[in-house]
């Protein structure tokens, strides 16, 4: 990925979908973990432009990060636009409600 000064924050891309929806880097030299003021629990990590996780933080009894749903290709491949648009689609549910959109 690059360092994260690098990162393309244009529409169109993982990136930008997290800056339209005010997502903000928080952890990782990198930038590969996202948070959202007024969503506590959930987090975006992104690992190149090859993954995204939707992740929820699970019970402290249990403790870590539960991922809800996962966009992924090869390690020398790019996300397709119909990954990000559907990134873009789960996401956009889970900022209005506060919840995953049901699995089809």
């Amino acid at each position: 990925m690059g360092a994260f000064s690098d990162i393309n924050w244009e529409g169109g891309t993982v990136f930008g979908v997290l800056d339209q929806f005010s997502f903000f880097p928080y952890s990782g030299s990198d930038g590969d973990l996202f948070r959202k003021n007024g969503l506590a629990g959930w987090r975006v990590s992104v690992y190149g432009n090859w993954m995204i996780k939707i992740q929820k933080k699970r019970r402290p009894e249990i403790g870590g990060w539960a991922t809800k749903r996962r966009w992924e290709v090869g390690l020398d491949e790019e996300l397709p636009k119909e990954y990000i648009e559907d990134f873009e689609s789960v996401l956009e549910t889970l900022v209005e409600t506060g919840e995953l959109p049901k699995d089809d």
